[in-house]
């Protein structure tokens, strides 16, 4: 199957499991969607493993590093987009492909062409313009969920401090999920991201102690957070389908358009509004992807 068809499909999966998750957010804190996604992964991952490849488990211990590192880094995405206003730190955090390029450029030596360059400009560029908030800078579209105590908002550059560092840990992550498939395999690399990341759980619990009691939330109210969950983790598992056919500077930038989709599908289910400015960012995205596709 295309990389770029993967690609696209994991943006998908992953843009309606973004505004499922954005919803439940008031219910169930970062911490509980960490444990309950590494949970799911058990039941998605493994299966998936074993149907992709018929490969037995023999990791390398060289490896092993490099998908714990991955793991580690990808348990920032849910605590960083909690964080202050979700438009603001969204647009940050949704420019991770930037370090994962740069990674691939200094230390695997992949190179594009110039086409593709600037491809990936444009959907850069995009996905910046339709993140950006509405109203006036600093002030949020509308209501702010209701969130723990443990977590921070509303403080001065917050917002803008989790979403670099939600962005680098995405982009560092992908890098190393990339480097880990090449050398091992994407049956090796699923099975031991699942063990991986389980005990990450743990070891989240213990250090998250504001978040610890179990969401006090009716079946109903963490419905859409258990569906975006899934739907999260199945476009992960195509996004590791497209690293094992496609360039890691490519992949990358075509699944981080799920920004633009999200924009798309909160217009329609949680009657939000798309400003000519993020418009006008959808249109760059659509470009660039054209740009990207070609080449």
């Amino acid at each position: 199957m295309n990389w770029f068809f993967l690609a696209i499909s994991a943006a998908f999966c992953w843009a309606i499991g973004g505004v499922l998750v954005k919803r439940g957010f008031s219910s169930v804190p970062p911490l509980w969607n960490n444990i309950i996604n590494n949970a799911l992964s058990i039941v998605i991952y493994i299966p998936a493993a074993l149907l992709l490849s018929q490969g037995k488990y023999n990791l390398d211990i060289s490896t092993a590093p490099l998908i714990a590192g991955a793991s580690l880094l990808y348990q920032v995405f849910y605590y960083a987009i909690s964080r202050g206003q979700i438009s603001l730190t969204g647009t940050i955090v949704a420019g991770y492909p930037v370090f994962t390029i740069l990674l691939a450029h200094l230390f695997i030596g992949e190179r594009l062409l110039p086409l593709q360059y600037g491809g990936i400009t444009l959907i850069l560029a995009g996905g910046i313009l339709i993140a950006l908030p509405r109203g006036e800078p600093g002030k949020p579209d509308g209501p702010e969920p209701s969130l723990s105590s443990g977590m921070i908002r509303d403080r001065k550059l917050v917002w803008l401090l989790w979403g670099i560092f939600g962005a680098v840990s995405l982009g560092t992550g992908d890098f190393l999920a990339k480097l880990s498939i090449d050398r091992a395999g994407i049956f090796n690399y699923m099975v031991t991201i699942v063990l991986v990341s389980n005990i990450y759980s743990v070891l989240n619990y213990l250090i998250d102690r504001e978040n610890r009691p179990f969401p006090g939330a009716s079946v109903g109210r963490i419905f859409p957070t258990l569906s975006g969950l899934i739907l999260n983790l199945i476009g992960f598992v195509f996004f590791l389908l497209a690293f094992r056919t496609g360039k890691v500077s490519l992949v990358a930038p075509v699944s981080s358009v799920y920004p633009a989709l999200t924009a798309l599908l909160a217009v329609r289910f949680l009657k939000e509004r798309v400003t000519t400015l993020q418009g006008g960012g959808i249109a760059l995205i659509v470009s660039g992807l054209i740009l990207v596709g070609l080449s």
